[in-house]
């Protein structure tokens, strides 16, 4: 959508098909983000259409933890003024026919265009263990599969993982009366921003939020980013996006939820309707449900409506794209946004806040060729 909007402020007609935020409404409505309030701002040229204004106009009051019902709300609210004719179907095969592009949607239309931008979130590159394989979806899925928890109550259930999704979908759990672990292999750790207090708080983290005091200034500028040694950037996106739970949260899990830390699960295996795992340190569990909170691996390969002749072209490196400073990559006019462009802009494309330099670099560079 900010993509969009910047394309059209500069006369470029353009097209969106497919389901924006579909991600975020697949969510549990009791959701919460970790991101912050003042990181939020889904980008326009004229900032007409911000998170400010939208809690003006509607009358909701800025918060933190930011509700995920607040969320859904103003990316409406910037859909409706900004990119209200979005076409709601998804692009089933895209092609290269030498002289530009052809898009083919699932209700078989066809669309001829010069440049395309793959803006698809992360929702394709939930990562999946290899020891679920050949688990049914009975016993084993990926949080992003739920909406709602209440189906486990009374059941007994793991949670993979230590990230905020994991964590966050713990307590949901718990919540909603399941009887619930969290198996991670590593320890769980909880952000502790101290210096992020309303006296010194945009000294040591820019509007965008995104990384520890100081090292977030870096991640604030993605096209200075871009110019960092590739050994650097990989340091510094490993610690930005590191598993972790946001502080608000942690009442809710630590010491109200089972937590085993620094455990790996070596094998699971399905016994009639249970699903039995095998531990790392030698203890077994027998469980109803396991939820993967495992997070998301961005692999171009995996973006399946591509055809194979482009994937073919497509420079890449540990499964993200290659980009230039447009976020146009190895394929000229075939653009990426989002977590996959994270090898040479970092880990800000992950999040609604980079939605800014993506818009701008790339509107710019379509208007001008």
């Amino acid at each position: 959508m900010a993509v969009t909007a910047h394309l059209r402020n500069r006369g470029v007609e353009t097209l969106i098909a497919g389901k924006p935020m579909e991600f975020w409404k697949r969510m549990p409505p009791g959701m919460h983000l970790k991101s912050s309030y003042s990181s939020i701002t889904i980008s326009d040229p004229e900032r007409r259409y911000t998170q400010q204004r939208y809690a003006a106009a509607s009358g909701r009051p800025a918060e933190e933890p930011v509700p995920l019902a607040f969320l859904l709300g103003y990316a409406e609210w910037f859909q409706r003024h900004n990119t209200p004719d979005i076409l709601a179907l998804y692009a089933r095969h895209v092609a290269s026919d030498g002289a530009g592009y052809r898009v083919t949607l699932e209700d078989g239309q066809e669309i001829k265009t010069s440049k395309v931008v793959i803006a698809t979130g992360v929702a394709h590159f939930a990562r999946y263990p290899d020891y679920t394989r050949g688990l049914p979806p009975e016993l084993v899925t990926h949080v992003q599969d739920h909406a709602d928890f209440s189906p486990w109550s009374g059941k007994r259930v793991a949670v993979i993982g230590s990230g905020e999704s994991a964590l966050e979908s713990a307590a949901l759990l718990h919540e909603a009366g399941a009887e619930v672990e969290i198996i991670a292999r590593g320890p769980v750790i909880w952000i502790d921003r101290r210096l992020a207090n309303e006296r010194t708080r945009r000294i040591f983290y820019p509007p965008s939020d995104v990384g520890p005091a100081g090292v977030a200034w870096l991640v604030h500028y993605p096209g200075f980013f871009r110019l960092l040694p590739e050994s650097a950037r990989v340091r510094i996106d490993q610690r930005c996006v590191r598993a972790s739970g946001a502080p608000w949260l942690r009442p809710r899990v630590d010491g109200v939820v089972r937590v085993t830390e620094r455990t790996e699960i070596q094998r699971a295996e399905q016994r009639g309707d249970r699903l039995w795992l095998t531990l790392s340190d030698g203890a077994t569990r027998e469980l109803d449900h396991l939820f993967l909170g495992t997070g998301y691996a961005p692999d171009v390969g995996k973006l399946t409506f591509l055809d194979e002749r482009l994937h073919q072209r497509i420079a890449s490196n540990n499964g993200y794209t290659v980009l230039n400073e447009w976020f146009e990559s190895s394929v000229p006019g075939l653009f990426f946004t989002g977590a996959i462009a994270g090898y040479n802009f970092g880990p800000i494309c992950r999040f609604i806040a980079g939605t800014g330099a993506t818009a701008r670099q790339i509107s710019h560079r379509v208007a001008m060729s």
